[in-house]
């Protein structure tokens, strides 16, 4: 991990030329599209070690706003049903789960 007061990361330039409807566009990271490049996953865990260097002092806010915001929140929750066609359709979300599920009955 890098220490709070150095400088950040700082992504190279690769010029990648693209040409859409008669317009020729440069981008100089379309080379960081590539997920699978090590190249691209050892620049972003720089960047990501980098800021948790520079925001470690926040963790504990960032625990307080959390758990606030999850103490007003239900997790448990259904949506009225709405009837479309023949079948029913509704949302509801689970106490612990991240993401919401979609219904139809």
């Amino acid at each position: 991990m890098t220490s709070p007061n150095s400088t950040p990361p700082v992504a190279k330039k690769v010029p990648s030329e693209r040409v859409h409807h008669g317009h020729t566009f440069v981008d100089d990271y379309e080379w960081l599209r590539d997920k699978d490049d090590p190249e691209v996953v050892a620049y972003l865990e720089a960047e990501n070690g980098w800021t948790e260097a520079r925001t470690a002092h926040l963790a504990p806010l960032r625990e307080s706003i959390f758990g606030e915001i999850k103490s007003r929140t239900q997790e448990t929750d259904m949506s009225v049903p709405a009837r479309m066609g023949d079948w029913w359709y509704y949302a509801r979300t689970v106490e612990g789960k991240q993401y919401g599920l979609q219904c139809r009955a």
